[in-house]
């Protein structure tokens, strides 16, 4: 039972998390401010060499770019609605699934262009799991907020792993998107 406790679980081998509300303000708090200072990291470095991703062949890496951003806006948006002074569980399971609703739709329109654009251009199918950890995550929250709804979920922790899988999703393709810039203006950019 002690090894139990220690762990964060019960003695039935679950994990025991507090409710959403005060006791994940500081999780929220972190997740948004790590999220806005990336995306401002991104822009910044992007807008030094916006050209390179408006120029045609390099579409797929334009989606790709705004797949990232909209990654790191996810997690804030997700954290502002979390961090409101607001009591009332079901207006913020409400709000949780309108956020994971409209990612989901924007994700499944810049798909195909992504798809199309990199398969015209020879790319490796590998980068499509990009645009399949985002969607995961999107149904993970909405799955999470159909089980707090029907009281299924307990714990808090349903709505912790979308963000976490969408600040490590879009923090590796902000990276791979920074690379392929690089090695764009570098002259030794081969097809991906």
């Amino acid at each position: 039972m002690i090894v139990y406790t220690l762990f964060g679980m019960s003695p039935s081998g679950t994990l025991v998390a507090a409710p959403i509300g005060p006791a994940w303000h500081d999780f929220y708090l972190m997740a948004g401010t790590a999220s806005a200072t990336l995306v401002g990291l991104l822009f910044v470095a992007l807008s030094l060499h916006v050209e390179v991703l408006f120029k045609g062949e390099h579409r797929d890496f334009r989606e790709l770019a705004a797949e990232a951003f909209q990654g790191y806006l996810y997690v804030l948006i997700t954290a502002l609605a979390f961090l409101l002074p607001v009591e009332n569980p079901a207006l913020l399971a409400f709000m949780y699934a309108a956020i994971n609703v409209v990612m989901l739709i924007r994700t499944g329109f810049r798909a195909p262009k992504f798809f199309t654009a990199h398969r015209a251009r020879g790319g490796s199918a590998m980068r499509r799991w990009r645009f399949f950890v985002p969607a995961l995550a999107y149904l993970l929250g909405l799955l999470a907020v159909f089980e707090s709804l029907k009281g299924g979920m307990r714990a808090g922790v349903g709505f912790f792993t979308p963000v976490v899988m969408m600040l490590a999703a879009s923090t590796r393709t902000a990276w791979d998107l920074l690379e392929y810039v690089g090695k764009v203006r570098s002259g030794t950019a081969n097809t991906p």
